[in-house]
């Protein structure tokens, strides 16, 4: 047999599964990926931008990654392993005469789910060092409020929505105006397979 032969078998062999964003997006198909079996699926990351999944184009600079979890039939389902807004996005922020400050924290939201955000402020002239300080301390304890009160799910929607930017930019004018504010990355500490699984049947699964 020829290797194109050979090649087209071990195409033939391979079973194609479709891939649900978590529960956050709303399950939403985002693709799907041929394997072998089930078992090597497991713990493969899927990368997307979230214009994917909104179709809405303001919203492509948010780079998502989710990690495959459990398998059930020919259906993949992930949890969000990490939410990053691009390079080229974050550069067109910072201009010259403006100041960038920086927050990050390590937080756990109210279903016990670690992660480390990393958010950021653009003024729209240069602070003083004083003004630094109080800005970053209002995204700290922004940040920690609301991961506290929230879930892991809430929690990320709230981000992805802009809603945890915007009450960081009203609260941090009263120190000095913003040009822009956001939520620039939030890594999943907790390992993903030890998040309690939300199904779309409402039923919950550990994997």
């Amino acid at each position: 047999m020829s290797s194109r032969g050979r090649v087209r078998d071990k195409w033939a062999q391979k079973k194609w599964f479709t891939v649900l964003a978590p529960s956050a997006f709303g399950y939403a198909e985002i693709g799907m990926i041929p394997a072998n079996d089930e078992e090597s699926i497991i713990g493969r990351t899927v990368e997307i931008s979230f214009y994917d999944i909104s179709k809405d184009i303001s919203q492509l600079q948010i780079k998502l990654k989710f990690q495959i979890v459990r398998v059930e039939d020919s259906v993949v389902y992930t949890q969000l392993k990490l939410y990053e807004l691009t390079r080229d996005y974050i550069r067109s922020l910072v201009r010259r005469g403006t100041s960038r400050v920086d927050a990050i924290k390590d937080v756990i939201t109210r279903d016990g789910v670690r992660l480390r955000v990393m958010a950021m402020a653009v003024t729209k002239n240069r602070v003083k060092t004083s003004q630094r300080k109080a800005i970053r301390k209002i995204m700290f304890e922004l940040v920690e409020r609301r991961a506290s009160e929230l879930t892991f799910d809430e929690f990320i929607q709230q981000v992805v929505l802009g809603n945890l930017a915007t009450e960081i930019e009203i609260r941090a004018k009263k120190i000095y105006p913003l040009k822009k504010a956001e939520i620039r990355k939030i890594k999943v500490l907790t390992p993903t397979y030890e998040i309690p699984l939300k199904l779309p049947s409402g039923q919950k699964a550990t994997v």
